[in-house]
């Protein structure tokens, strides 16, 4: 894939480059597919709790006798403990669904080799281009930055992998 892309790049460069611009070649979009990337991912579920609270009070008498020199007595008690039992129900691992829009670009190089672009939405902008002739840069690798043009004419470049020919 390395060497169609360099192939391309030597075949059509436009205009003068700087040391941070990289070479333009024009390239022809001859379709464009949009599509879904679906995915899925689990999160656990929790254990269910309990938790028990329980408060004591009571009241108590003494009743002593005195004989000589020794301390006779008993002791009468009266409590009462409450307990309060609070729980929380487990939860089943709960699996959810997401989609990324992806597109698929249908391209012809200039040495005329046919190539698909990719991209996928998310981190970087992915953008549907029209049937024509777009400016590209080679990037490095199998990417390749496509140049578009937002109403106000302002440029925008669109990063997309070359996934095969």
């Amino acid at each position: 894939m390395r060497t169609v892309i360099a192939v391309a790049m030597s075949l059509c460069v436009l205009g003068s480059t700087s040391a941070k611009e990289k070479p333009r070649i024009k390239i022809q979009v001859l379709s464009s597919q949009a599509s879904e990337r679906t995915y899925s991912y689990t999160t656990p579920g929790r254990n269910g709790t309990s938790n028990t609270t329980c408060n004591s009070y009571g009241n108590g008498t003494v009743n002593t006798n005195a004989y000589g020199n020794s301390t006779y007595g008993d002791v009468n008690t009266n409590t009462q403990t409450n307990c309060t039992t609070t729980s929380t129900a487990p939860t089943p691992p709960t699996v959810h669904t997401n989609t990324i829009a992806q597109e698929h670009i249908s391209a012809v190089l200039p040495n005329g080799q046919n190539v698909t672009l990719w991209c996928q939405a998310g981190f970087r902008k992915c953008v549907s281009l029209q049937p024509g002739t777009y400016e590209a840069e080679i990037t490095g690798g199998s990417t390749m930055n496509v140049f578009i043009y937002d109403l106000q004419g302002k440029e925008h470049k669109i990063k997309y992998r070359v996934v095969g020919n």
